[in-house]
């Protein structure tokens, strides 16, 4: 989800993927092995947010909380979550058993932000990653808080540090990465066939440039993807692996930038349900959705997100936000000529399948207790945010706890 773009006649970059780091755990460490050097996040640019329904192009009069209210209940917000926290991350190790859940991880995030009076924190909470899970009034508590939670609130109200590379943009590091593992990575490379034992896994993959078939004969296995049904349909899965892992569900997250002369660079532009107004705060757009336009300050560039759900495309996302932009032009939003106009993608980048979560009846049934039996099984091991969180710091911090169980015995 790193996405760096580089600007040809500056060489100056924006990353309009991950944005920042959380320091989290060994963080810092890990840039430090591969001598990349690191500062505060920057904000960027001061931008003013316009509230509008990108369904319909109504200006959307709402008022949220003042940033000193939201940054206010996002600090209470903590201290009701804080006791929970062992038992989500940095994985579901420690989940409890059906009968030993809070009820409060089960009831809609809405419903819980009401409960412990919170509802001045979700304008800031959904804005800046609580998007990720669509309309997250909807979405059970302990999934909003697998997109919004502890250390994301420990960063907005100065209890974490975020961090950024200071050259080269977040890129730098997967750069810095690839390096160093040299020959031993196998990309344009696809699993064609698997088979996997309580002994070693036997892996038949393609080069689908080149169209050559190598083996890999290993004692462990890692997966690091999403387990969709398209990622695992040749893992060689038993009947009882993918029962529980068809289960999920995800969120399909797209972002890009677009070059507009008929945007205003002092906005960014936030999609908004007209009856969000005037302070409505727990009132989100359902997915698929075009979520906002903002101004990345740089050049005329405008990062662009579209959240989309289970079996959205990346030709579907592209033209939602063509026609949130038609809408914008055709309502007045923009400046400049309403005819032809097409959106100028800069850059465009998939994210995929996201935001892992299954209905809260699996949940009493045990699910996470289930989907944690396939750690290890027929020496396969499962990592991302399916099996953890989708934000990176944290899962290396899963990673930590899981690479030494992946190594025993070997």
């Amino acid at each position: 989800m790193v996405d760096t773009f580089v600007e040809e006649k500056t060489g100056n970059t924006y990353d309009f993927g991950v944005q920042s780091f959380l320091n989290v755990s060994n963080s810092m460490q890990f840039f430090d092995r591969f001598n990349i050097s690191v500062g505060s996040s920057s904000t960027g640019p001061s931008l003013i947010t316009e509230y509008i329904d990108f369904n319909t192009g109504e200006k959307v009069e709402f008022e949220p909380p003042s940033y000193t209210e939201q940054i206010a209940a996002v600090s209470k917000f903590l201290k009701v979550i804080e006791p929970w926290e062992s038992m989500l991350r940095p994985g579901y190790w420690n989940f409890p058993r059906p009968d030993k859940i809070p009820e409060d991880l089960l009831i809609p995030f809405g419903e819980f932000l009401t409960k412990y009076d919170l509802e001045e924190g979700a304008p800031i909470i959904y804005s800046t990653t609580g998007l990720g899970v669509g309309n997250m009034s909807e979405v059970a508590t302990m999934f909003a808080l697998q997109s919004f939670g502890w250390d994301m609130a420990r960063g907005l109200t100065g209890k974490m540090g975020l961090f950024v590379p200071t050259t080269g943009g977040i890129q730098s590091l997967y750069n810095a990465i690839a390096t160093d593992l040299g020959d031993d990575v196998l990309y344009s490379t696809t699993v064609i066939d698997t088979h996997r034992t309580d002994f070693g896994v036997f892996l038949t993959v393609r080069n689908h440039k080149t169209g050559k078939v190598s083996v890999i004969i290993a004692r462990r296995l890692l997966v690091a993807i999403e387990p969709t049904e398209g990622n695992v349909a040749t893992l060689d899965l038993r009947p009882s692996e993918w029962k529980t892992l068809s289960k999920f569900t995800y969120s399909n997250e797209f972002t890009g930038l677009v070059d507009n002369a008929v945007f205003n660079k002092s906005y960014s532009y936030f999609n908004l349900p007209s009856s969000a107004a005037p302070d409505h705060y727990l009132v989100f757009q359902e997915e698929p959705t075009t979520a906002s336009f903002a101004y990345s300050g740089l050049g005329h560039l405008f990062r662009v997100m579209i959240i989309g759900n289970k079996t959205s495309t990346a030709a579907e996302a592209k033209a939602l936000a063509q026609s949130s932009f038609n809408t914008l032009l055709n309502s007045g939003h923009l400046s400049g000529p309403i005819q032809d106009q097409k959106l100028n993608w800069a850059a465009f980048s998939t994210h995929g399948p996201m935001h892992a979560r299954v209905s809260v009846e699996e949940v009493k049934d045990g699910f996470y207790q289930d989907l944690y039996k396939l750690q290890g099984a027929r020496s396969t091991w499962w990592t991302g945010g399916a099996f953890a969180v989708n934000f990176q710091t944290k899962l290396w911090e899963f990673d930590e706890v899981l690479i030494p169980k992946l190594l025993e015995g070997l």
